[in-house]
């Protein structure tokens, strides 16, 4: 009888109980509970026989092309006592070696080999010639059960990537024993080294007995191609790879028949993403989420009228709050606050004190997101606070804006951000992308604007790019973006003025 104390447990009695089931399917090849069990023992056992000791990192940067590598590569590191450090390969050189020289790492399982071919390490091995020597398995039962299990990179979307360190207690929220999980097979093209992959879909047939299935490569037409031959229970999309789907041209020809749920989240979810896609799918339970790395946050939409809300992530459930500027809480309705999260095994950054120190605080992770508790005791976000407009004195969320500039026929993807002002302090300034096949001025869509948002609100600026900055988790980086925006809204004015 295996006792489960780490996710790495839950897997060997999964495998006993649905062995010849497939766990992950990666498109180019499957691999059943079984399996994963004993590759991810004979490769923990390669690892400890090269020398890794309880507590080693071991750098991860696998891309989703060997989505099962990923898995049997997480999974045989537990196994060894290690701590796992995946990381998106498509992040720059600077920000992977910025990860690296964070976390150092000893090891290193990688099918780029190239991105970390100056790194200083014991040992590496490519995803298709990982160790493996099943004699040299440490013993389960003498590795520490509230060890440090991972540490995952941030997305840096506003900063310095930092790494959020995850122990096996926090690993072990949610696993049911031997139950399924109600959607039996997932199909996504998250990446797997960020929360949502790795948290959610790399441990999910661990935590659930569910399947998970991820495109190698997200695009709209072969992600609409799976739906069809996987025919998955739920679809997980971000809210951008969503767009890009709804915008295929023929993706009303596709049969979405079989999916019982569609998720989305990590981002604001435009809301005339929500109205085409209820139309298109009215079968489909949509469910709208929200969550961080840091985490501590979880909620998500559970009925039609929520998700049909703009900006509503659920109802503000018992282990979040909301606060003020001092730190108190917000109980009236209607009233922005910061958004705080419980957690029961609180996570920390890796080698950060000072940041840890300013993010977690008696157990509550502060996110920096902004939202307010509606009538029905719904959250719904309002942007992020470092991002919040102070334009004549008045606070203006982008969130809000962009929720505005999303409604235009012809815009595919919006951000908005504040630029100095020598007398408001700052000004609003949007950048947009354009739907194929449409067309629009910045005027047109200026006016727009002043259509639906009070005059303080409409952007000043406004430019139409080809496309935007994204990070591997389909988020704008307007960290880039601002500058750009600056720029323009300082030609702009000398217009104006000449």
């Amino acid at each position: 009888m295996t006792e489960v104390r780490r996710i790495s447990d839950a897997l060997k009695v999964r495998a006993m109980h649905q062995r010849d089931e497939i766990a992950h399917d990666g498109i180019t090849r499957a691999i059943t509970f079984a399996q994963w069990d004993a590759e991810a023992d004979e490769i923990g056992g390669g690892l400890a026989a090269a020398g890794l000791v309880p507590g080693d990192r071991v750098f991860l940067p696998i891309s989703n092309a060997h989505a099962v590598e990923m898995a049997i590569a997480v999974f045989a590191v537990f196994r060894a006592g290690g701590i796992a450090c995946p990381i998106n390969t498509r992040l720059t050189a600077r920000e992977i070696a910025d990860f690296a020289a964070l976390t150092t790492p000893r090891w290193c399982i990688t099918d780029v080999p190239e991105i970390v071919k100056d790194l200083a390490l014991d040992g590496c091995w490519s995803v298709d010639a990982m160790p493996r020597n099943l004699a040299a398995l440490p013993d389960q039962a003498s590795l520490d059960p509230n060890a440090d299990a991972e540490i995952l990179g941030t997305s840096g979307t506003t900063g310095k990537i930092k790494g959020v360190v995850v122990s096996h207690p926090d690993l072990m929220k949610g696993v049911t024993g031997t139950n399924m999980d109600r959607s039996r097979s997932t199909l996504h093209a998250l990446p797997l080294t960020g929360s949502g992959g790795n948290l959610g879909i790399v441990m999910l047939p661990a935590r659930g007995g569910a399947k998970a299935i991820t495109q190698p490569r997200f695009d709209p037409r072969g992600f609409l191609e799976l739906v069809r031959e996987k025919r998955p229970d739920l679809v997980y999309l971000v809210p951008s790879m969503l767009r890009l789907v709804l915008d295929h041209p023929d993706v009303a020809q596709y049969d979405f028949a079989g999916v019982k749920y569609l998720m989305t989240g990590t981002a604001p979810l435009p809301h005339d993403s929500v109205l085409r896609a209820l139309a298109l799918w009215p079968h489909v339970r949509m469910r709208n989420s929200y969550g961080m790395s840091e985490g501590g946050i979880g909620v998500g939409t559970s009925t039609k009228e929520q998700v049909l809300k703009p900006g509503c992530v659920g109802k503000l459930p018992e282990h979040m709050q909301l606060r003020d500027e001092d730190g108190n809480v917000i109980t009236q309705p209607g009233v922005v606050g910061e958004i705080y999260g419980f957690q029961q095994h609180p996570r920390r950054y890796w080698n950060d004190p000072q940041a840890t120190a300013a993010s977690f605080i008696g157990g509550w992770t502060r996110t920096g997101d902004l939202g307010y508790v509606d009538a029905d005791g719904d959250l719904i976000m309002a942007g992020r606070s470092k991002e919040l407009i102070i334009r004549g004195g008045y606070n203006i969320t982008p969130l809000e804006i962009e929720t505005a500039l999303h409604l235009h026929p012809a815009v595919q993807q919006a951000a908005v951000v504040g630029v100095p002002h020598e007398v408001l302090g700052e000004d609003i300034a949007a950048a947009v992308t354009l739907r194929p096949g449409t067309s629009a001025t910045p005027e047109d869509i200026i006016a727009f604007c002043k259509q639906h948002l009070a005059d303080n609100k409409v952007p000043r600026t406004l430019l139409i790019l080809d496309t935007m900055p994204l990070n591997p988790n389909g988020k704008i980086l307007k960290k880039e973006l601002a500058p750009v925006m600056e720029k323009a809204a300082n030609e702009a004015r000398m217009k104006r003025v000449a």
